[in-house]
């Protein structure tokens, strides 16, 4: 077993963010992928220390390793959702972040030289390809996966172009989680920076699966994000409080599962739209919580909308999951959604931040049940044909470069 063990590749993953513990709602697809290539490699992944973590462990098969960027109670800014706005608005924020980045890269040296990984996976442009790209030798073999906030942000910031641009001139494979995100970066660097992996983040859907095609009658609808600007969720409050106004729908309730910086100004809109009683903000949950939540649903909506920083949705991966989970779905024409939803065939799109738009696609879908069905039976077909398991192993180990054995 030992000997099996040690002929695995080793992969590091470097990334500002991944599960704190087993079944957090933090970025869950990073585990999903880890825990995916632990079938043909070694993982381990490097990622910054939050308060109450130990600094080493392993879960499911995939090696963690923590580092310390401030004093226990002051490391605040990862696992947030917002590490760029926080930098943006404080001045002390921007002194932290900058310990931030000198002691990360100087931990993924140190842990460098101790693992000698065969490949290197960073994960987002900023700041995880740009601290792994400073702290590799020549020989090192570079891997890096965009998100969505990292690709958004060069559109606007000069600063991330620049930043950027060595990193990806210099990985060996590039992986876009949408479409879109790929476009961007074409028009950045050129056309043959575009040859990458294409491929959205799907690797534990199956978690979610729920074979019943019989739509539970619960009259709830179903939001699962974090509560910021780029979800759009005063735009579904907005869009719920026209449909609660008529028959049959005034006894409907909004379930909004998830937590972030923007919960009191949707929770105050609430109030002002007099539907706080319909509208219920469970905070975080945990992975097999949420299951519950889409088990629970008879439409699923992510609402998202351009915001002013230019941020788009890299993908929409929980319009994945409800699928899986059900759920027919409505999404906005908003950044890689039109790439997890066939308009019509797996789910329903509208116009992003058009309160109108949604509300009437809503009051049509939960008017005829029927098509919901079929929308439902389409989606999991789509999803079985595209994201098999042993599909997804093969795609990365091809874009490893991984052999059967090393």
């Amino acid at each position: 077993m030992a000997d099996l063990v040690n002929s695995k590749p080793i992969i590091l993953f470097n990334t500002h963010v991944y599960p704190r513990h087993k079944n957090d709602h933090v970025a869950p697809f990073m585990h999903d992928l880890a825990k995916l290539c632990t079938s043909f490699a070694r993982v381990v992944v490097h990622c910054p220390h939050a308060p109450g973590l130990p600094l080493e462990e392993s879960i499911d098969g995939v090696e963690i390793r923590r580092f310390k960027y401030a004093a226990e109670n002051k490391q605040t800014l990862a696992y947030q959702g917002d590490m760029h706005k926080q930098v943006k608005k404080s001045f002390f924020k921007a002194l932290l972040f900058y310990s931030f980045l000198r002691k990360w890269k100087k931990a993924t040296k140190i842990l460098l030289r101790d693992l000698n990984p065969d490949i290197v996976h960073a994960h987002w442009l900023i700041p995880g390809a740009y601290i792994t790209n400073k702290s590799i030798t020549k020989q090192t073999k570079l891997c890096i996966s965009m998100h969505g906030t990292d690709v958004f942000l060069i559109n606007k910031m000069k600063i991330a172009q620049r930043l950027a641009k060595k990193s990806i001139q210099r990985a060996n494979n590039l992986h876009f989680v949408s479409n879109v995100l790929r476009t961007i970066i074409v028009q950045h660097y050129g056309d043959s920076y575009g040859e990458g992996l294409l491929l959205p983040m799907v690797f534990g859907l199956e978690d979610f699966r729920q074979e019943s095609m019989t739509l539970p009658k619960t009259k709830r609808i179903l939001f699962v994000g974090r509560l910021m600007e780029v979800k759009g969720i005063d735009v579904l409050i907005n869009a719920f409080s026209k449909l609660v106004k008529h028959q049959p729908f005034q006894d409907w309730n909004l379930d909004i599962v998830g937590d972030g910086p923007e919960r009191n100004y949707l929770t105050n809109l609430s109030r002002e739209k007099e539907i706080s009683h319909l509208i219920h903000f469970h905070g975080s949950k945990q992975r097999n919580e949420i299951k519950d939540f889409y088990n629970q649903a008879e439409l699923f909506i992510l609402p998202s909308k351009t915001t002013s920083l230019g941020e788009k949705e890299g993908l929409g991966l929980v319009v994945l999951e409800a699928m899986m989970a059900g759920v027919p779905v409505i999404g906005t024409d908003c950044g890689g959604i039109r790439e997890t939803i066939v308009d019509g065939k797996t789910g329903v799109i509208v116009p992003e931040n058009d309160a109108d738009a949604l509300h009437n696609a809503m009051a049509d879908l939960l008017n005829t049940p029927e098509r919901r069905i079929e929308l439902v039976k389409n989606a999991h077909s789509e999803i079985d044909k595209r994201y098999s398991t042993k599909s997804l192993v093969n795609t990365m180990k091809n874009w490893y470069g991984v052999a059967d054995g090393k």
